[in-house]
């Protein structure tokens, strides 16, 4: 902090303190990013975990304090002052410039980050460029076969396998990071595989898409981050308040169909042991979990 008016961004580069505590992490680290970019005498070309943020993909966690650069083999510089450098062969249309920064390509970042990340990360990126929503019109950012292909154009890398697990187990029908961790969840588990986004609708009509169902236990399941219910872009309107009063006739009648619901949130999505608690409670047969 600089005279407490200002917070030390990146050597030689400082934000307002109000503006700073108001920003989102992301918008943080994207202040990072461009303050480490724009100090380098040549532009770097972002990638990893940095291009993720360029590209507004969403994260499962933290975003890093590091600034993630690849370069060409050999180059000879080291990771330092911030920056982590990977040496690796980028053809050039494997880059792009996007606001002023040099970044891989959105194919090649979701490649890169299921091949190194954890996975459910990688899984919550490689869901959401897939996600295909018609009735929204929300269009995927990428197909799945755009995405193999810029996996194998680079032939058996260190991670490949990796990548291109995550690419396979990858849907397009999760909406929100909190449904890709928790279908990641399931299948550690050996859950039952579920259907997504299926619609249900009783005499009055439609009542709703569950983010998960098990038609043949009778089963649904709703994995509730707290952006349904505070976040304005979510909430159509509506105050929290009704928003969680519509939730409640929504599951009164999804469990008069009969539907067993079963609902939970972040903490549980990321806890096998108590996800199952949550589904094995809803009839769901899940054998014991051991890790």
């Amino acid at each position: 902090m600089l005279d407490g008016r200002a917070v030390r961004v990146a050597r030689g580069a400082y934000s307002p303190v109000e503006s700073w505590h108001e920003s989102t992490p992301r918008a943080r680290y994207l202040a990072l990013i461009r303050a480490i970019a724009m100090t380098r005498a040549t532009r770097p070309v972002l990638s990893h975990w940095s291009a993720a943020a360029v590209h507004d993909l969403p994260m499962d966690g933290d975003w890093p304090t590091l600034v993630h650069i690849t370069q060409a083999p050999g180059a000879g510089a080291r990771s330092r002052h911030a920056v982590i450098r990977h040496s690796t062969s980028l053809s050039g249309d494997e880059v792009e410039e996007i606001d002023g920064l040099l970044v891989t390509t959105l194919a090649r970042t979701v490649v890169d980050i299921a091949a190194t990340a954890e996975t459910r990360r990688a899984i919550v990126m490689a869901d959401a460029v897939l996600f295909h929503d018609a009735d929204h019109g929300v269009h995927p950012r990428l197909r799945r076969d755009e995405l193999l292909a810029a996996a194998d154009s680079r032939g058996r890398f260190s991670g490949f396998r990796r990548a291109r697990s995550v690419i396979d187990f990858a849907e397009t029908q999760a909406a929100t990071p909190i449904e890709s961790v928790s279908r990641f969840t399931m299948h550690q588990l050996g859950c039952p595989r579920p259907q997504l986004q299926v619609a249900h609708y009783d005499r009055a009509g439609f009542i709703g898409n569950t983010d998960f169902a098990w038609p043949e236990f009778g089963v649904v399941g709703e994995a509730d981050g707290r952006q349904k219910y505070l976040d304005e872009r979510f909430r159509g309107g509506r105050s929290a308040e009704q928003v969680v009063y519509d939730e409640k006739l929504r599951e009164d009648r999804l469990r008069a169909l009969p539907r067993k619901v079963a609902r939970w949130g972040w903490s549980v999505a990321r806890d096998p042991r108590r996800l199952r608690a949550v589904l094995v409670a809803q009839g769901l047969p899940i054998a014991q979990f051991r890790r």
